[in-house]
């Protein structure tokens, strides 16, 4: 990945979202957390994004939760904002 670059990721339900996170190194990442988590591995998840983005610096790490029901519209819009959002860094858009 360039510098400068931003990279969207899925996370998918039987991911190791630590291990997955801490190979990064796109100035910006957006990661999907697609749905299909049980809670226990969906709080496993938003926690990897808040505890590992302050250590990124200064790239940032943000993250979508969908649900099953999102249009495809708005994850990419939430995508997009995040990754264009300079002062954004360690933030989690739910979308219903």
């Amino acid at each position: 990945m360039t510098p400068g670059a931003a990279s969207a990721i899925m996370l998918e339900p039987d991911d190791d979202a630590v291990a997955l996170l801490r190979d990064l190194s796109a100035d910006s990442v957006v990661v999907v957390i697609r749905p299909g988590r049980d809670a226990s591995g969906l709080a496993l998840a938003r926690a990897a994004i808040a505890a590992l983005a302050p250590g990124c610096a200064p790239r940032r790490l943000n993250a979508v939760q969908p649900s099953d029901a999102t249009d495809p519209e708005a994850i990419g819009r939430a995508v997009a904002y995040l990754a264009s959002a300079p002062a954004v860094t360690g933030q989690i858009i739910a979308l219903r």
